[in-house]
């Protein structure tokens, strides 16, 4: 599953992997939106952040991922065409 979170959240537009300690967290223009730590990953959401269900199907983390970005990038990337 972290490997599908991995290819979900690098081909989203300026995209940056990075280790903070025992987590690797994605960001996008410095706002952070996937944290992976051991075998969990949390993506932001409307409402806070949110673990990502181990049983999703790959569609579902996609979606997910591609959603805590949009979340997460700033206006400008998003009316440039985002993803």
């Amino acid at each position: 599953m972290l490997d599908l979170i991995r290819e979900a959240a690098k081909v989203l537009p300026e995209t940056q992997e990075r280790e903070a300690g025992e987590a690797t967290v994605f960001t996008v223009e410095g706002n952070d939106f996937v944290r992976i730590v051991g075998d969990s990953a949390t993506v932001r959401g409307d409402d806070g952040w949110s673990v990502i269900d181990a049983d999703s199907d790959l569609v579902a983390i996609e979606d997910a991922v591609a959603h805590a970005w949009e979340l997460a990038a700033p206006r400008a990337l998003l009316e440039a065409g985002g993803r």
